[in-house]
């Protein structure tokens, strides 16, 4: 439990922390995306502030004597620039550039007359951004002037920004990973020794109780020869015998929680196990009205496993199937190999487990009728046990309810 307690908390730490480092990352982009854009956007309009609405030729914005006048040097004065103006008739009248290596004149016309036909005033086109300014002269309409500028190096700087921002994501995450492992580590420990303290004190007490209760076991004995039988004597008799079945079943968990030992590991059939756990409870289906199914006597399921305990494992689940059994109802118990796993499956014909309680049913001292459990000397322990021996051999135990039928299944 505390390992798997563990790596829970570890992939939380991870997923978390992970997140807010992709949070920060992202961020990070965008705001270089927009900073990057916004110099760009401000360059334009630095040119285009510069400009006023000509009324014929646009001269040469561009040469050698006015080139740092629209440009300081930050790089951009090797970008590819392009100033179109449009006149009030809707035609170009003049397309002044600086490094026209990019696009050719036509190019740079269509995307003017794209760009003025979308009606923005700033956006993106192909490999470049432009802004549009306009110019109204009343009746006589508008003219415009659009500039364009190599929009690469913004592509070029942020593709660079978000390589380098993937990278240290993912040494982040293996940074992340390594302290969640550690964090955890502290984390759990205090309720790592809790429950081993818990584990220990169940054990120590149930040792601690076994002594008083064959005490008074051994003395009602004696009583019922000197006096006879005596309901009183029966009551005690009765009640020492359900106290001595639920400190062995502590025992059994507490031993299996806290062992890991592999020893008693070895190579078996399980169809013969199971055959043989099953026989003795032919008799009790019977006096419960109820048939019991398991015909493995030509099957052969070799696993690796403690037997005693996977027979315990069989023993428990097929007790339950027959006592929650319908009378008139069956129980089926059976194994089969699926690939390179073993899946024994126990299922009755019984009022189906309600949805909401199926997870809690394995948990220790859970018992979702107490008055029934009480009649029948239940205490909820053997699905705990059960699901620990599984555990135990790195195995699952599920159960699921359909048409009627509700089945225990074991995948080791």
């Amino acid at each position: 439990m505390i390992k798997k307690l563990r790596i829970k908390l570890i992939l939380l730490l991870t997923l978390i922390l992970s997140l807010v480092l992709a949070g920060v990352l992202f961020a990070v982009n965008i705001f270089n995306y927009n900073s990057v854009t916004d110099v760009s956007y401000s360059r334009l309009n630095r040119i285009m502030s510069s400009l006023s609405a000509p009324t014929g030729y646009f001269g040469d914005y561009f040469g050698s004597t006015d080139k740092y006048y629209y440009y300081d040097e930050r790089g951009y004065e090797d970008n590819d620039i392009y100033i179109v103006f449009v006149g009030t008739q809707g035609s170009i009248t003049n397309i002044a550039a600086q490094n026209d290596s990019g696009y050719s004149y036509d190019d740079i016309a269509r995307l003017t007359r794209q760009v003025l036909s979308e009606s923005f005033k700033r956006g993106r086109i192909n490999d470049l951004i432009y802004i549009v300014k306009e110019f109204d002269y009343g009746s006589f309409g508008t003219s415009y002037t659009v500039a364009f500028m190599d929009n690469r190096s913004i592509v070029q700087s942020t593709s660079t920004m978000l390589f380098n921002s993937l990278i240290i994501f993912v040494f982040g995450i293996a940074v992340i990973a390594v302290v969640s492992f550690l964090i955890s580590a502290s984390i759990v420990k205090p309720v790592e020794e809790a429950f081993n303290k818990q584990k220990q004190f169940i054990s120590d007490a149930s040792h601690e109780l076994k002594t008083p209760i064959a005490v008074i076991s051994a003395n009602s004995d004696i009583l019922q020869e000197d006096i006879g039988d005596n309901k009183w004597l029966g009551y005690i008799r009765s009640e020492t015998d359900r106290m001595s079945r639920l400190i062995n079943s502590l025992l059994t968990l507490t031993r299996l929680e806290m062992s890991s030992d592999k020893s008693n590991m070895h190579k078996l059939d399980i169809c013969n196990a199971i055959m043989e756990v099953t026989m003795p409870f032919e008799s009790v289906a019977f006096e419960k009205g109820v048939t019991l199914f398991c015909d493995l006597l030509d099957e052969e399921i070799m696993v690796n496993g403690n037997e005693e305990q996977l027979k315990q494992v069989v023993a428990i689940l097929t007790d339950n199937a027959i006592k929650h059994c319908y009378e008139g109802g069956t129980v089926n118990v059976d194994a089969r190999r699926v690939k390179n796993k073993c899946i024994i499956s126990v299922s009755n014909q019984g009022e189906p487990i309600p949805f909401e309680i199926r997870d809690k049913i394995f948990e220790r001292f859970f018992r979702a009728d107490e008055s029934r459990s009480r009649e029948e000397n239940r205490y909820g322990l053997g699905l705990a046990i059960a699901k620990q021996i599984v555990e135990n051999h790195h195995g699952s135990i599920s159960v699921k309810c359909d048409d009627g039928t509700t089945t225990f299944e074991v995948i080791i």
